[in-house]
């Protein structure tokens, strides 16, 4: 958002000594099926497949890092511990969604399901390992599969297909504790796991740049209507990834996530690793098997495409939504563009450099991020614009889309700012999560959210900030590579307006 103060010679007495927020506590219409439901396309259904089943391999990384030749990167994942807790209990303890096509075991431990290769829980897939062990893997699902706002489940435990939305991301799973579940109280891996909020996840983690940087789990939908971009592809591509980072469109974006979790780690990642060079993606394709097909990623594309944003039910007052929309494009439309088709995005997806945007800029540790710089691991998952960009200092986030936005508080890139609804959330309910976090965001008055560690770690004393401890230090500075501290900083725009102006934009953005 930009900063210009709007004064409106459109409000009238009516409007004059109005409360802070607005009236918007009414319950809206319940949401019909038919309105939230489409028959997919043959691409779109094994799209969904893919998205929701298909590890690639993968499972044999996390078997791996469960016998590293280094100790200090062992790690044994808590699958295990997840499948073992019981089913009614199992959101509650580790934020999972279980997959409704399975029922609890009566004899305990992992559940009895339809699918051999699930593992009770959406995302989490089961295989066999040698010698009789057990091998598990993820899928896309695992992280971006969450309750769908229009449809939540009346108990998060036992949900039904049509209280899952595929795309929206998990806000509730706890990452930090399902990778240390096996550590000891004493590792300072499990602390710096536990500064993950809910919902986050640190992608260069297992392959790790030296920089502590949870981010919030992705929602996908509008893709149709976003803008794109040339980067040296025959056609012009979407932009991914909160820096922009992912940017030679959705199958190489993929591809590059597939690596991250596994795929194809014996073959073409680990000599990567090894040598200090990127990844070839040629190479994965010639010498791993497990690859995933271009069909696969086109149609898992297909399926992408299919989702538009949850739109909240009803109609808002029409006075209130008309102030609303002429606060926002006043205020907000120079980045958050709703011209032409981007009106179903309200985005115009431009990195903003944090150089630029100097006080406004948010954690900047998120797109500090080194893996898809030239000669790096992910170097080929990222164009020459994206790599010409952060040579030349201007690393930033992208224009996140606004479409939507009323189901997917807390907001920032590591969801700092805001209120979270409760799982079995009404519409209702979770929108009004959405205001309180929207009247948060349009403040400058926020009291600053550092972590630190609550004890001591080798030579830091409890108290400090966590990324200062986890963030490797620069080898030119000897400072940790990210020394920006304070999480909910920045974007305080529209922190001018006065009380009525932010409720109606508030409540016009609830509508989009």
């Amino acid at each position: 958002m930009r900063t210009p103060v709007v004064v409106f010679a459109l409000f009238t007495p009516l409007w004059l000594g109005c409360a802070e927020e607005l009236d918007t506590s009414d319950e809206p219409e319940p949401v019909s099926e038919e309105t939230t439901t489409k028959e997919l396309s043959g691409a779109e259904q094994h799209g969904r497949d893919v998205w929701f089943n298909n590890t690639y391999g993968g499972e044999k990384f996390f078997s791996f890092l469960k016998v590293h030749p280094d100790p200090s990167k062992r790690i044994d994942i808590g699958f295990q511990a997840v499948v073992d807790t019981p089913r009614a209990q199992r959101f509650d303890v580790w934020g999972v969604i279980n997959d409704p096509d399975c029922v609890a075991n009566p004899e305990g431990g992992a559940d009895i399901c339809e699918d051999p290769e699930s593992s009770g829980i959406v995302g989490i897939r089961v295989f066999p390992g040698p010698g009789g062990t057990v091998q598990y893997g993820t899928s896309c699902a695992s992280c971006h599969a969450g309750f769908d706002p229009l449809h939540p489940p009346d108990d998060p435990n036992e949900p039904e297909w049509e209280n899952i939305h595929g795309t929206i991301g998990n806000a509730y799973i706890d990452f930090g504790a399902i990778f240390s579940a096996n550590l000891a109280p004493t590792d300072p891996r499990r602390i710096m796991f536990s500064a993950w909020p809910k919902g986050s996840v640190d992608t260069t983690l297992l392959f790790n740049d030296g920089i502590m940087n949870p981010g919030v789990v992705t929602h996908f939908w509008a893709h149709k209507h976003r803008p794109e971009f040339e980067v040296g592809r025959e056609d012009p591509q979407l932009r991914n990834g909160q820096g922009g980072e992912d940017d030679l469109g959705g199958d190489i974006a993929a591809m590059r996530v597939y690596t991250n979790i596994g795929v194809c780690f014996q073959e073409c990642v680990l000599p990567a690793v090894v040598s200090g060079t990127p990844i070839s993606i040629d190479q994965c394709r010639a010498q791993c098997p497990d690859f995933p097909p271009q069909e696969d990623l086109d149609d898992l594309g297909e399926f992408l495409a299919s989702f538009e944003a949850p739109q909240y039910p009803g109609f808002a007052n029409k006075q209130i939504q008309d102030i609303g929309r002429a606060v926002f494009d006043q205020n907000c439309a120079s980045c958050h563009r709703r011209d032409g088709e981007l009106a179903l995005t309200i985005t115009n997806d431009e990195i903003n450099p944090l150089a630029a945007v100097g006080a406004q800029a948010t954690n900047a540790c998120r797109v500090l991020s080194t893996n898809w710089e030239e000669g790096k691991l992910w170097a080929e998952f990222s164009s020459d614009v994206y790599k010409d960009r952060v040579a030349a200092g201007n690393r930033g986030y992208r224009t996140m889309p606004l479409a939507g936005i009323w189901a997917t508080a807390p907001f920032l890139h590591n969801q700092s700012i805001g209120t979270r609804a409760p799982a079995d959330a009404t519409p209702a309910e979770r929108a009004s999560a959405y205001r309180s976090s929207m009247w948060e965001l349009l403040s400058d008055d926020r009291e600053p959210v550092i972590h630190t560690i609550p004890v001591a770690v080798g030579p830091f004393p409890a108290g400090t900030p966590t990324r200062f401890v986890f963030s490797s230090p620069d080898p030119t500075t000897g400072q940790a590579r990210c020394m920006d501290f304070v999480e909910n900083r920045g974007h305080t725009y529209g922190s001018q307006l006065n009380s009525f102006q932010k409720g109606a934009l508030i409540l016009w953005l609830q509508y989009q």
